[in-house]
C-alpha cells in the first residue's frame, strides 16, 4: 500500500496537455446530452440552466472513469495518459446536431500506458503487454457502472435523493452509456484494446455490460443475473464463433 500510495501521489495527476484534453472532452458532452432540453419552445435560460446540470453530471462521470483507468494503470505500474480522440467527437457532435440531441453518441478518447521503470525492478518483465492494457482499459467502463449503480442503489433501497430522481436517473443513464460507448470495439476506443488482448475476454465483458444495460432499462438492478447472462453469452459466442475460427 506504500508503494501504492506513492505512485498515486506522483503519477495520478492530470498534465497540461490532459487536463485541456479532459476539459475539451467535458465541454463537448456535456453539450450533446444537453442539446435537447425536453423543452417544446427554445428558452435561453432554461437551456442554460440545463447545460449547466449536464456540465456537473458529465465532468463527474467522466473523471470516474479517468480514475478507474488510471488507479489500475499504477497497480500495474504503468502511468495512464489520456488523448482525446477528434474524429470520434466530430461524428458525436454531427449527429447530436442531426438528431436534434434526441440520439446520443459518445465517442470520446483512447488511453495510452507509459512504463514507470523505477517501480518495476524485479519479477516483471519490462515493457507493455496487451493483458495490462486489456485490464486498464477495461477499468474505466466497470468504474462508470458501479458508480451509476451506487447511485442508484442509495436511491433505491436508502430512498436518499427523493426529490432528486431526475438527477439521479441522468446520472444513471449517463455512466452507463459511457460505458457502453467505450466498450465498443473501434480503436483508439477501450473495447479495442479489450478485443485485441482476447476475442473471449471481450465476448464475456460484452456480454455482462449489455446484459445489466439491458436489465437496468427493465428496471431489474442485478450484477448476479448480469453474470450470468455474461457468461452465457460467452459460451454462445464460443460454440457458434471462436471454435469454428481458432
Amino acid at each position: 500500500m506504500g508503494n501504492f500510495s506513492d505512485k498515486v501521489m506522483r503519477y495520478f495527476p492530470f498534465n497540461s496537455q490532459e487536463i485541456k484534453a479532459v476539459a475539451l472532452t467535458i465541454l463537448i458532452l456535456a453539450f450533446i446530452v444537453s442539446f435537447n432540453d425536453g423543452s417544446e419552445v427554445f428558452d435561453l435560460g432554461s437551456w442554460m440552466g440545463n447545460l449547466l446540470l449536464w456540465l456537473v453530471i458529465v465532468a463527474m462521470s467522466f473523471l470516474v472513469k479517468m480514475a478507474g483507468h488510471r488507479l489500475m494503470g499504477l497497480q500495474y505500474g504503468f502511468r495512464v495518459e489520456y488523448s482525446i480522440w477528434w474524429y470520434g467527437i466530430l461524428l458525436s457532435l454531427a449527429i447530436a446536431f442531426v438528431s436534434f440531441g434526441h440520439f446520443w453518441v459518445l465517442l470520446t478518447g483512447g488511453i495510452m500506458i507509459h512504463h514507470l521503470t523505477i517501480h518495476r525492478i524485479g519479477w516483471f518483465r519490462y515493457g507493455t503487454n496487451m493483458r495490462a492494457l486489456s485490464m486498464i482499459a477495461i477499468a474505466g467502463p466497470i468504474a462508470n457502472v458501479l458508480f451509476a449503480t451506487f447511485v442508484k442503489t442509495l436511491q433505491i433501497w436508502f430512498h436518499l435523493f427523493p426529490e432528486q430522481s431526475i438527477i439521479v436517473d441522468r446520472i444513471f443513464l449517463f455512466n452507463l452509456s459511457l460505458a457502453a460507448y467505450s466498450m465498443l470495439p473501434i480503436p483508439p476506443l477501450d473495447g479495442s484494446k479489450v478485443l485485441f488482448d482476447s476475442r473471449m475476454v471481450y465476448a464475456f465483458a460484452f456480454g455482462c455490460f449489455a446484459s445489466y444495460a439491458i436489465l437496468a432499462w427493465s428496471g431489474i438492478y442485478s450484477y448476479v443475473f448480469a453474470f450470468i447472462l455474461g457468461v452465457l453469452f460467452w459460451i454462445s459466442y464460443y460454440a457458434l464463433v471462436e471454435r469454428k475460427i481458432s
